[in-house]
């Protein structure tokens, strides 16, 4: 079953939203204010004001280090977010670079193509293990956010 736009638009402002939702309910079960908790992100309130209502223009570097702050990480990245019969995308290691051109076409900068292409090209677990070694990384550079 191939979703138009529109359609994948609705399911993902409605799985964004779902996310922003779960982030606020963790917030609040941890008895954090919206102040502490962006502090503690590194974010403005109005940031975490737009990540808590499943706006598409927070970072994805945002969302994982609310997940991460909250403790709620293993929990939303290990299960899908909404129930349904379509596959995660995966493509197969040689469709690689076939599909970083078609992305790099649709206007995608060729460095963001490629690094798209190959995290779709590991399996799910792959891709959780590749989050955690990623914020691993930060720590031991100093970056990390908490």
């Amino acid at each position: 079953m191939t979703l138009n736009k529109q359609q994948q638009s609705t399911s993902i402002k409605r799985q964004a939203t779902r996310l922003g939702a779960l982030i606020r309910t963790a917030r609040k079960q941890h008895s954090l204010t919206q102040s502490q908790l962006a502090d503690r992100i590194g974010v403005t309130i109005p940031t975490l004001r737009r990540l808590e209502s499943g706006e598409g223009s927070v970072s994805l570097h945002t969302f994982l280090a609310g997940l991460s702050l909250l403790n709620i990480e293993d929990d939303v990245l290990h299960y899908p977010i909404e129930r349904s019969s379509r596959p995660v995308l995966k493509i197969p290691s040689n469709e690689k670079q076939k599909y970083a051109s078609r992305l790099q076409a649709n206007g995608i900068n060729s460095r963001d193509a490629e690094n798209a292409a190959w995290i779709l090209s590991l399996s799910g677990q792959q891709r959780v293990q590749l989050l955690k070694n990623q914020e691993k990384e930060q720590k031991l550079c100093g970056i990390a956010l908490r």
